[in-house]
């Protein structure tokens, strides 16, 4: 039985049940294996939900790169309004990004320093590449601060995915969006 295999499913029961309520014996049963043999790959609970976070907040960080790669042609407004489209669609088809924003919201104080030291690395990425966005054109924000805004903007808005719905999502993002962008111009 591969470890991807096990990986996928483990996601899901911590999307499912949370932390707490993952019991590794519901895993390896959907799994197709016995407890045991799980053991074999993964000690501990703990130990795989480590392994996984780890991977998808690279799996994360890669996207977030590719995204602004593979925009930079477009407009910056439509660049940026368009990855808060792309980030709300991701959490809601991807179960990876799912995992990730409701354990970041969500952590359990066994794994809270690594979770957050791990989220960290995932908003430095996100950061960095905004704020180059940011500094090729002229705002009355620094870039710095047109960053800060826009992830402040993103987490706010990651906060009706996780406790609300999409359709709020969309209705806070046009008018939450309007304010930020309206906000930093000249």
């Amino acid at each position: 039985m591969s470890k991807e295999k096990i990986k996928k499913i483990a996601i899901k029961h911590f999307n499912q049940y949370g932390y707490e309520g993952t019991k590794m014996a519901q895993i390896a049963e959907e799994v197709g294996m016995r407890k045991q043999s799980l053991s074999y790959h993964y000690q501990t609970k703990k130990e795989l939900l480590l392994e996984v976070f780890k991977e998808v907040i690279q799996e994360e960080q890669t996207f977030v790169r590719n995204y602004f790669d593979s925009t930079q042609d477009l407009s910056l407004e439509t660049q940026l309004y368009t990855f808060l489209n792309e980030h709300k669609n991701r959490f809601l088809t991807n179960p990876n990004v799912a995992f990730l924003y409701n354990l970041s919201f969500i952590t359990p104080l066994e794994v809270r320093d690594y979770i957050l030291s791990h989220f960290r690395l995932y908003l430095g990425t996100l950061k960095e590449v905004i704020g180059d966005c940011f500094a090729k054109y002229e705002f009355r924000l620094s870039p710095e601060e047109c960053t800060i805004a826009f992830v402040t903007l993103l987490d706010g808005l990651d906060i009706q995915l996780v406790y609300e719905s999409s359709q709020t999502y969309e209705k806070v993002q046009q008018i939450a969006w309007d304010i930020f962008w309206n906000g930093i111009q000249v």
